[in-house]
């Protein structure tokens, strides 16, 4: 039976390490809609402003931040992603946005990017926030 466990948490590992697929996660299940967002982008990074400047009108005095940050040129060293960096197109980076009330995270939007991001990237995930919660 141990052997099987085993077995089994590899198997979500490799199935999850380092996974291409969106995850939202909404913490407070009572939020429903926002009345507004500020904007901040760490590191900074001009094509994430100014595309999501243009989607939306943040306002600096609101309670509510959205938290953008990206990464390209990820490796993944994961021992149980060898088969997919084999026979898959591996993904190098990501984007990331969380949503924090004070320090408080009460949303976040994660996706592994194959490519440098681009505006298609940014518009997809402010559109699923957008979904969720404006």
């Amino acid at each position: 039976m141990h052997h099987f466990s085993r077995t089994l948490l590899v198997s979500a590992l490799f199935l999850t390490a380092c996974s291409d697929n969106a995850t939202v996660v909404q913490y407070d299940k009572d939020l429903t809609k926002l009345e507004c967002l500020r904007l901040s982008v760490f590191p900074p990074d001009p094509l994430i402003t100014t595309t999501l400047e243009a989607l939306y009108p943040f306002k600096e005095e609101c309670p509510y931040r959205l938290q953008v940050s990206k990464k390209t040129g990820i490796t993944c060293n994961s021992n149980q992603n060898a088969p997919k960096k084999a026979l898959s197109n591996f993904p190098n980076g990501y984007i990331r946005m969380d949503i924090y009330k004070e320090k408080k995270l009460i949303y976040s939007y994660y996706r592994d990017l194959n490519d440098k991001i681009s505006k298609t990237n940014i518009t997809d995930a402010f559109t699923r926030v957008q979904k969720d919660l404006l």
